[in-house]
């Protein structure tokens, strides 16, 4: 419109046809005048279409927000650095606290080991560009676009992450730079407590005295990734701690600001349970039950498929706090999906269930209503048997804050098995027999069981390899390798010997229980013939040979006879109800022998 405008005043004043044609001198005036005011319209235009206007990103950078909650955001430019940054994760991790480091993207290559650990603690990174040049020098806006969405893009591809703010070099960021912000949709985040700390000369009691004076609830605190800026910070967050401060990142600043208290997924007071191999990707925690190389091996040799391994039953997530509502956000992950349900449990009791279907996500979110208002509860969320999700982090009523767990330094549990133990027939974690026990004879419990799984001598040696310390290990497998891949009973007693050998090589005080073939409708094996009673009786030899040779930790247990056909939802598979009783007999069992041992 303002071009539009611009040419009609040219030609009204300078065409030889118009009404109001002047003399020549009048009309180079004139055309200076024109020239000027197209100049501002053209201006006016520039400023309507990169962000500063009513149709842009307000140019004005993020600063502080308003709480009454004392949270503030310690922020770090200019990083990484191997140095301070590994000294920045530790003095933040002392005081229970997170930080958000606005890094220089030509940093990342020679530090992507202490950036993984940064995300995988809970902390967040801002762009700061790729080379921290001054951005409001530069006229080209392609490199003003190169600048910024050249980092977005190493971070995403290297580390899987995606910022969602930024802070400009010098807090200098100019027009380009604000349409380059709001067509990558990040935030501008400048601070209102400055440490004025670039410098080298700096003195660490000096960039203290400044943070103290004009430290606020809600604050955003600059600081620059430098060696007196972390010896100054040794001695304040402690004094600011003390005086009730939480430190928090940026991002979790602006949901306190809402009355929210968004709780990370990498908390350090959330607890998990069952999963070895649990690690944060992309600011979430995700639970994998066996190793990569286990998973990334070809099923011919692992003998079960990676698709069926990669869903969460026996995980769970524990926590403490006293908030009246607790919102539990998760996401759906690749795997094997048969519609997530979650188990919510307080104080030990079962609460309810939250369920979704095969169909619902990739967003999964569920609220949960404390029993004991007005007091702390332990929280404990059994997560899905036959689906894979990912933590995306908890929410908390504002006020409220997460207590720490008291260890209870249980004995180890490890169940391994196929559909039986990994929980078929059954809707949730907290209704599959391996749970029943563990809650029962109080275990910490591993389900590293594989829905249609074989003996697998690599998953023995995952076993052996990874986990420090067992107490007490259950083994219920046999089935596929009897009707589905239809080898004999001599060939499955070699597999178990050898899966129970490669144990031993580093286990040899955990107590092995070995359960035979539970009840089964298929009396006979439909590829082989082989009759289940003969699969039966190889691991009872099997484990007599063990006995025999001195292994005083090793135990049989008949499956047969502590399960019956209407115990049943298929040929195989417990029902709800079946795998309650298989799990109440067992824990009967294993208690049994334990005190046998005792004696």
């Amino acid at each position: 419109m303002g071009f539009c405008l611009v040419a009609y005043l040219e030609y009204r004043l300078c065409h030889k046809d118009s009404p109001i044609y002047l003399s020549s001198k009048i009309v180079l005036i004139e055309l200076t005048v024109i020239t000027m005011f197209k100049q501002t319209l053209i201006a006016l235009s520039l400023f309507l279409t990169t962000g500063f206007g009513l149709l842009g990103q307000v140019s004005t950078p993020l600063q502080s927000v308003k709480t009454q909650r004392k949270v503030v955001a310690f922020t770090f430019d200019d990083g990484p650095n191997a140095k301070t940054t590994s000294q920045l994760l530790e003095l933040f991790n002392e005081v229970d606290g997170k930080a958000t480091f606005f890094n220089v993207g030509k940093n990342l290559s020679s530090n992507k080991a202490i950036l993984t650990e940064l995300l995988s603690k809970g902390h967040e990174i801002g762009n700061h560009t790729m080379t921290h040049k001054r951005l409001s020098t530069l006229k080209d806006s392609d490199r003003v676009w190169k600048e910024i969405n050249d980092f977005q893009e190493l971070y995403q591809n290297e580390l899987n992450f995606q910022p969602t703010l930024f802070r400009a070099p010098f807090l200098k960021y100019g027009s380009v730079t604000n349409k380059v912000l709001s067509d990558l949709d990040l935030l501008s985040v400048n601070a209102s407590v400055y440490a004025k700390d670039a410098k080298k000369d700096i003195k660490p009691q000096d960039i203290i005295e400044r943070i103290k004076r004009g430290i606020h609830p809600g604050a955003i605190i600059l600081c620059h990734e430098r060696q007196h800026t972390v010896e100054a910070l040794k001695t304040l967050l402690p004094q600011l701690k003390k005086q009730g401060y939480e430190f928090v990142t940026v991002s979790n600043l602006l949901e306190a600001a809402k009355g929210k208290n968004k709780i990370s997924a990498n908390h350090p007071f959330i607890r998990i349970n069952g999963s070895m191999y649990s690690h944060m990707e992309a600011n979430a925690r995700v639970f994998p039950r066996h190793s990569r190389e286990l998973l990334a091996m070809a099923k011919t040799k692992s003998k079960f498929s990676p698709k069926k391994a990669q869903t969460n039953t026996g995980v769970t997530i524990a926590f403490r706090t006293a908030s009246p509502v607790v919102k539990a956000k998760f996401s759906v992950l690749e795997g094997d999906n048969r519609g997530p349900v979650f188990g919510i449990f307080q104080d030990k009791k079962f609460v309810k269930a939250a369920k979704f279907g095969r169909k619902d996500g990739p967003e999964l979110k569920f609220e949960m209503e404390t029993t004991k208002p007005g007091e702390e509860v332990l929280y404990e969320i059994t997560l899905p048997n036959w689906s894979n999700v990912a933590f995306q982090g908890l929410e908390l009523e504002s006020a409220n804050a997460l207590s720490e767990i008291k260890s209870e330094n249980k004995p180890v549990y490890v169940a391994y098995g196929n559909s039986i133990t990994h929980g078929t027939g059954q809707i949730a974690t907290y209704q599959t027999y391996p749970f029943i026990v563990s809650r029962e004879m109080n275990w910490d419990l591993y389900n590293l069981a594989v829905g249609g799984g074989k003996t697998s001598v690599p998953m023995a040696q995952m076993i052996r390899d990874n986990f420090e310390h067992i107490d007490y290990m259950t083994i219920l497998i046999g089935y596929n390798d009897y009707n589905g891949e239809g080898i004999s009973a001599q060939e499955y007693g070699k597999r178990l010997n050898k899966f129970l050998v490669t144990i031993r090589e580093k286990h040899q005080n955990t107590k092995i229980f070995c359960i035979t073939p539970t009840y089964t409708k298929t009396a006979i094996s439909k590829k082989s013939g082989a009759s289940i009673t003969e699969f039966r009786n190889a691991m009872d030899q099997v484990v007599g040979q063990f006995q025999n040779k001195g292994d005083e930790q090793i135990f049989l247990i008949r499956g047969e006879e502590i399960s019956k056909e209407k115990d049943l939802k298929d040929a195989v598979h417990f029902n709800v109800k079946g795998a309650k009783s298989f799990g109440d007999l067992l824990s009967i069992e294993l208690k049994n022998k334990i005190n046998y041992i005792k004696k």
